[in-house]
């Protein structure tokens, strides 16, 4: 079986590894914008816009690092190429959701544990998987399914290291630790009331950390203008994920693959 997407494995780890620093381009959706500056019903604060900028940091790291489960959304560009994310993952290493890097193609993903779960569509298949006959045959045999099988198998193994909340937690508060932050005033973002903390990402390039300031001071969104820098948003966090699989008939053991491609992985 063809390696490329071990490459393109790593370019959407490397992403996620980057923390703080963003990993796409402002969205075109309102939401990850500037968001809206007045919310129609101010809510009691938490009080916590009251401290310093550091203070604030700090109590965002330490929410964030002890969240037991996130959402993750992103959208922009990664080394030039278009990436868009979205992904639920939890400390147990599980995760679902889906990713995308423009003409290279797209897949969904859910891990469970140890097993595995992806759907790709027939770009990933042509240009990652298997480029030339071999992937658009495959495309077109598997279309519409879910690939299975744990992490046993090298290409599964790869494509769901992205699942890892523990690894980007750690890198997230490393350069929230490095970072010298100034403090703005209260806005609103995505509809929850934040206090802005501005400083510079592991690349030294500015950034904006927003931090709510009613009920746990999560950081909910992170802004960067670095040269592939943009915005994630950070949201559910402490919810479970869906645990929920795809059918029988919904699915085709990865080993399928393998034959078809003439190899294993």
């Amino acid at each position: 079986m063809n390696k490329k997407y071990g490459v393109w494995a790593v370019a959407a780890c490397a992403a996620l590894a980057m923390g703080v620093s963003g990993c796409g381009k402002d969205s075109d959706d309102k939401a990850d914008k500037g968001g809206d500056k007045t919310a129609e019903k101010p809510v009691a604060t938490s009080g916590v816009e009251k401290l310093s900028a550091q203070e604030i940091a700090e109590k965002a790291k330490t929410e964030l690092v002890n969240a037991k489960s996130m959402r993750l959304k992103a959208d922009g560009t990664d080394g030039g190429k278009p990436m868009t994310m979205d992904l639920a993952f939890d400390s147990t290493g599980s995760c679902r959701g889906s990713m995308s890097m423009g003409d290279a193609g797209s897949f969904e993903l859910i891990k469970l544990a140890d097993k595995v779960w992806m759907k790709p569509d027939d770009a990933f298949y042509k240009s990652q998987i298997a480029p030339g006959e071999g992937g658009a045959e495959a495309a077109k045999l598997f279309k519409g399914k879910w690939l299975h099988g744990s992490t046993s198998d090298p290409m599964l193994k790869s494509m769901s290291e992205v699942c890892d909340l523990k690894g980007m937690q750690a890198k997230m508060a490393e350069d929230t630790k490095k970072s010298t932050f100034t403090k703005g005033a209260p806005e609103t973002q995505n509809g929850q009331q934040v206090i802005p903390l501005k400083g510079k990402d592991s690349d030294g390039q500015p950034e904006t950390m927003y931090v709510a300031i009613t009920g746990k001071p999560y950081p909910v969104k992170v802004v960067s203008s670095g040269k592939d820098g943009g915005t994630m948003v950070l949201s559910d966090y402490d919810k479970p994920i869906a645990k929920d699989t795809p059918t029988a008939g919904e699915t085709i053991d990865v080993s399928k693959l393998q034959e078809e491609l003439g190899g294993g992985a």
